[in-house]
């Protein structure tokens, strides 16, 4: 299943909480804001094994904990109280400029606001912090204008993300390619939509082939450029 390199939300919220915990028992005053990694991809393509990859290999770097943020966890984080609070404490006061970018990136709300900007506030908390991998969720277009966040995206053709997905999921192939042209759909009108972007090559660092390249080198890759 697409999920099965990613250790469970409920373990990665309990873990994510203890850290939460750790940080309020330290003056982080002053501290230089961590490195935030954003992995956006072509549905389809392998971007939860790479986050996996990307997690593995900076805490045995770093000797850190790091934290993978897909859109199972941050619909957790901002759907629960208890979980949510955890990130208010940890930063305090909103960031200066958080309504600014909130009004830019939603200038025409057609349903839902509060959930939405409620995401964008968690995504944008949540990179400001660092040591984190966010997977998805337009977050690439949300911390656009944060130092210490660097951007990456997976693309690939068509029938390399159907047979990908088909095995990786264990359906045949015509139900994939089914689901990644409704996904790709839904995700470009979620863009369009709400975050007022699109998938610019430009709004990248770096993107990667998918079709062209394996896990392992992209993920080293990004550990270059970022000279961990």
């Amino acid at each position: 299943m697409p999920h099965q390199l990613i250790p469970s939300v409920e373990k990665r919220i309990s873990s994510w909480i203890e850290i939460q915990k750790k940080r309020q028992e330290q003056d982080m005053a002053g501290e230089e804001p961590k490195t935030t990694i954003t992995v956006s991809r072509e549905f389809g393509c392998e971007g939860y094994p790479l986050v996996a990859k990307l997690e593995s290999s900076l805490v045995s770097i770093t000797g850190q904990s790091w934290t993978i943020f897909d859109n199972r966890f941050v619909d957790r984080l901002i759907k629960d109280k208890e979980i949510s609070k955890h990130l208010v404490k940890s930063f305090g006061d909103r960031a200066k400029y958080l309504d600014y970018i909130t009004a830019a990136l939603l200038p025409n709300w057609k349903s839902e606001p509060d959930a939405f900007k409620l995401m964008i506030e968690a995504i944008y908390s949540i990179a400001q912090q660092g040591n984190a991998i966010i997977l998805e969720r337009g977050a690439f277009a949300i911390t656009k204008d944060l130092p210490n966040c660097f951007h990456f995206r997976l693309v690939a053709p068509l029938d390399y993300r159907v047979s990908s997905y088909a095995r990786r999921t264990g359906i045949d192939e015509e139900k994939a390619r089914g689901i990644i042209t409704e996904k790709e759909k839904d995700r470009a009108g979620f863009l369009s939509d709400f975050l007022n972007c699109s998938f610019e090559q430009d709004s990248f660092h770096v993107v990667y082939n998918n079709s062209k390249l394996p896990i392992e080198t992209i993920a080293n890759s990004i550990l270059d450029l970022l000279d961990f």
